[in-house]
């Protein structure tokens, strides 16, 4: 084992999130996209090897850190599920060696804002431990994914989708669809820096926890309950007809899918909206946005404020007022990288 450090983006989910949580995808009528774009609030992982068999995980934006003498003390914490740190200690027992290493984490984006973190950081730790071990022929989605959304899933104990793992690995403008066996990725040609122009970030000051929301929606479509089942349906509309306008160099047709997206999402299932978001909804539709996008699970976390157009001096002034802050909203084309190589992931 050797140094080996890597740097993955975060993502927003553009529409038709929800679609890429197993089994949903497969029981439409339609193909399930999703469509989301990578967001350059980058999640860095760097492992280094430690003599011994000794385990050190650290996790500097968090201010946490946790040590354990051997591989097998990690395995017990873990089991027991009293692990601090469980993410990046359920990666390095599935892929590290039975030796020493010290593992530690940074990212730039807030935690529990929706942007999909977690997945980054994630992806991060995947590909440095598996360079580490110059096993980069490994370092691709269809290796990667699966491998991520299982470790998520059983931190979590709730079904998680393969959505956010995406945008980590290849960066840029992407549509996803889940077909029986995998899942299609397709990346847009979409011009990155006019699509970021019509968009901005608002955090609402409030985390949100994903898992719960998620399982509560997935649990009342498979139960066929029929507000979920016609909000599911409609969502799988709208991100087509996002795909579908992207592809046609419709910028504008692709908003006004995104936005109504996000309206039907509101509307979803109890816990998805809150009062600041729907505050924030009302004073950006009364001066002249398109609508809202409420980012990941909901709940909290972050919003999208979908503009008419480039010049959003209204909604600017707006999102500088009231209990929500606006973020720097910086889209990348740029994946995965590891070390100064900049080795980028087989898209595979």
């Amino acid at each position: 084992m050797h140094h080996a450090t890597a740097k993955a983006p975060a993502r927003l989910d553009l529409a038709g999130g929800t679609l890429d949580i197993w089994p949903i995808h497969l029981l439409l009528p339609a193909p399930g996209v999703t469509v989301n774009v990578a967001l350059d609030t980058p999640s860095r992982a760097t492992v280094e090897p430690l003599e011994g068999r000794r385990i050190r995980l650290v996790s500097r934006d968090r201010g946490e850190e946790a040590t354990y003498g051997a591989p097998a003390d990690l395995a017990r914490a873990l089991d027991r599920g009293g692990a601090p740190l469980g993410l990046l200690g359920r990666a390095v027992r599935a892929l590290a060696p039975d030796g020493g290493l010290v593992l530690q984490t940074e990212s730039e984006s807030p935690s529990g804002a929706g942007l999909g973190a977690s997945s980054s950081l994630l992806v991060s730790v995947l590909a440095a431990l598996l360079d580490a071990q110059d096993r980069e022929d490994e370092i691709r989605p269809e290796r990667l994914v699966p491998l991520a959304v299982d470790l998520e899933t059983t931190l979590l104990g709730r079904p998680t989708g393969y959505q956010d793992f995406y945008p980590p690995l290849l960066g840029g403008c992407l549509a996803l669809e889940g077909r029986p066996g995998g899942v299609v990725a397709e990346r847009l040609d979409v011009d990155l820096d006019a699509l970021a122009a019509r968009l901005r970030l608002v955090w609402t000051g409030t985390p949100h926890v994903s898992g719960d929301t998620n399982w509560n929606t997935v649990r009342a479509f498979l139960d066929g309950e029929d507000a979920t089942v016609a909000a599911i349906h409609e969502i799988a509309e709208a991100s087509l007809a996002v795909r579908e306008r992207l592809l046609a160099d419709d910028l504008d047709g692709a908003l006004r899918a995104v936005a109504r997206e996000g309206s039907v999402r509101r509307r979803m299932a109890p816990g998805v909206t809150t009062p600041t978001i729907d505050a924030l909804e009302e004073a950006v539709r009364e001066v002249g946005a398109v609508g809202t996008k409420i980012l990941g699970a909901g709940g909290g976390g972050c919003v999208l404020v979908v503009l008419p157009g480039p010049d959003a001096a209204a909604v600017d002034e707006v999102l500088e007022r009231g209990p929500w802050r606006p973020l720097e909203l910086r889209l990348t084309a740029e994946g995965l990288r590891l070390h100064a190589r900049s080795r980028a992931p087989r898209e595979g």
